[in-house]
């Protein structure tokens, strides 16, 4: 790499870096809280809110590289211009498509990252994800956690719970358990402890009261009184029925051989179209910077300044990508579609090498003028 695509380099990444930090900390804050109604409203611990979080980091980065990457040219490129460093370049015989050359490398780098999230990082994160919520909402011993609320982990059972102690230890239990509509138990405790061995999970109660009854208007009330007493929480677990996997979980070979007999109910066509999504949102790595350079350069200098062509380059970076999500509802509905999914990058990029080839044409018949 000359030196001078060096410079440009090194224009482009710092911009690039700092839109990075902010929009994903903007977009996984927003994405954060999705998970937080399933994290406590099946008493969760803190820890498990974080896994939650990292997980989201594979999709959010898919989404923030090519923005913030695009914004950085922008960036980059406009304060060059507004410097008359661009000027300068251009005056002493350097083409507007030699200027793509730093761009295009630090935009390869970056789809190059993107093509790792999307066809490996993201769908074994979203699968990870939504085997976690699964085993979390059939997880009824979690809900022996949650402090001064009745809670029916599942149908027949009610829980209370009046405090928790710092060593895990739990007091004010109350547990009621009508599964069997022959015989009603109902378990009191001063205090208990959740011990979990080899995959089974108790409650052992200490201090309480027993009582079972039969359910039926003046039958007589049994009450057993214990020092410790051992309930078994894992014949309470609801695994839920087997679930199918999603399109977003699946990697590229399983999307693009699976058939509709395998995904009924579900459209083949979303299947489909999450596999050329993966192999063709990279491309907009490409195709985003490309434009924006091209737009604020094919012009050329003018003392007015270079906002309407920033604001015409993120215009038509939006429509662009705005296209391409059209494109992917399209090929939900009718696999055959799936090519017109690579037009909208491909497109970009021939109308930024064209805008930029055009600028070099214009100068060479100024020159011979």
């Amino acid at each position: 790499m000359r030196r001078l695509d060096t410079y440009i380099f090194r224009q482009v990444l710092g911009p690039f870096v700092f839109f990075v930090v902010v929009f994903t900390g903007v977009i996984w804050l927003t994405q954060s809280l999705r998970v937080i109604d399933t994290v406590v409203n099946n008493g969760q611990s803190a820890n498990v809110f974080l896994e939650f979080t990292a997980l989201l980091l594979p999709m959010v980065l898919s989404i923030v590289l090519p923005v913030a990457l695009f914004a950085a040219v922008l960036y980059a490129v406009n304060r060059l211009f507004t410097d008359s460093e661009i000027v300068v370049m251009m005056a002493s015989g350097l083409s507007g498509t030699s200027l793509l050359r730093a761009v295009t490398a630090i935009s390869l780098i970056v789809m190059a990252l993107v093509y790792l999230l999307t066809l490996y990082l993201m769908p074994t994160a979203q699968r990870e994800m939504r085997d976690r919520i699964t085993q979390i909402r059939g997880d009824v011993a979690a809900a022996f956690v949650r402090e001064g609320a009745f809670l029916n982990p599942v149908a027949g059972v009610t829980v209370y719970l009046r405090e928790t102690g710092r060593t895990g230890e739990m007091f004010g239990i109350f547990v009621q358990d009508e599964r069997d509509p022959e015989q009603t138990v109902t378990y009191t405790a001063e205090r208990a402890l959740l011990v979990r061995d080899q995959g089974d999970t108790r409650l052992v109660m200490f201090d309480g009261i027993a009582q079972s009854s039969d359910g039926n208007a003046g039958s007589a009330l049994s009450i057993l009184r214990f020092e410790q007493l051992s309930y078994d929480l894992s014949q309470l677990d609801d695994p839920g029925p087997a679930r199918s996997r999603k399109p977003s979980e699946l990697f590229l070979p399983e999307l693009l051989t699976l058939t509709q007999e395998q995904v009924f109910p579900r459209k083949i066509g979303s299947y489909r179209a999450e596999a050329h999504e993966a192999l063709s949102a990279p491309l907009y790595v490409l195709a985003l910077p490309l434009l924006a350079v091209a737009f604020v350069i094919s012009a050329g200098f003018r003392r007015q300044g270079f906002a309407g062509r920033i604001v015409l380059a993120a215009v038509s970076g939006l429509a662009l990508r705005l296209t391409g999500l059209a494109a992917k509802s399209a090929v939900t509905g009718s696999e055959a579609l799936w090519p017109i999914m690579y037009l909208p990058p491909v497109v970009g990029v021939l109308v930024a090498i064209v805008m930029l080839s055009g600028l070099r044409l214009r100068r060479r018949s100024m020159g011979a003028a």
